[in-house]
């Protein structure tokens, strides 16, 4: 029994080191959320034993729980770039017509050749359609489509007319030259 023990003990320890080294790996990852291995004694989560009189028999792995703590927001010089503060993910699909939905929080987003809005690994972010009055009446997930930005967002047309009003200070001097 001591070998067994012994054996989940290594075990155990083998998927924390894991844990471990998948943050450190990642640690330069936006938007990654660290995880912790969280551990339990074998026999005292088996409905067959009295959890009293088998302490020591050895540990199991529960479960490796991601944590979603808020993290840091910083600026950055992509427009496109999106942070969620508090609860919530970014809604994604791995492709146009995939019906899978996969959520994040790293909001590192780029315009792909279509004008899809897409994460890093080409994965197209969802949003709601809006109506032309601005408001939003999808209810529900199913309702999302992959954001696609227009080819224009207007049709250019030079000024014509320019209207300014402007303050100068009662001890200024006088300009009396036009300059060039």
């Amino acid at each position: 029994m001591s070998f067994y023990t012994a054996l989940t003990g290594l075990n155990g320890s083998s998927a924390d080191i894991s844990a471990t080294s998948n943050n450190i790996a990642n640690v330069g990852t936006t938007g990654f959320k660290r995880s912790v291995a969280e551990f339990g004694d074998i026999f005292a989560t088996s409905p067959l034993q009295n959890s009293s009189s088998s302490i020591g028999s050895g540990t199991i792995l529960k479960g490796i729980k991601q944590q979603f703590t808020q993290g840091n927001i910083s600026s950055s010089l992509n427009a496109l770039d999106l942070a969620i503060s508090g609860q919530g993910f970014f809604a994604l699909k791995p492709s146009l017509t995939s019906a899978q939905t996969v959520y994040t929080r790293n909001g590192s987003l780029n315009v792909d050749n279509d004008r899809y809005v897409v994460d890093s690994a080409g994965q197209y972010l969802l949003t709601y359609p809006v109506n032309d009055d601005g408001s939003v009446t999808a209810k529900d997930l199913q309702s999302a489509v992959p954001l696609q930005l227009p080819v224009t967002s207007g049709d250019p047309r030079a000024t014509s007319n320019i209207s300014l009003g402007v303050n100068v200070p009662a001890g200024a001097d006088v300009v009396t030259e036009r300059s060039e």
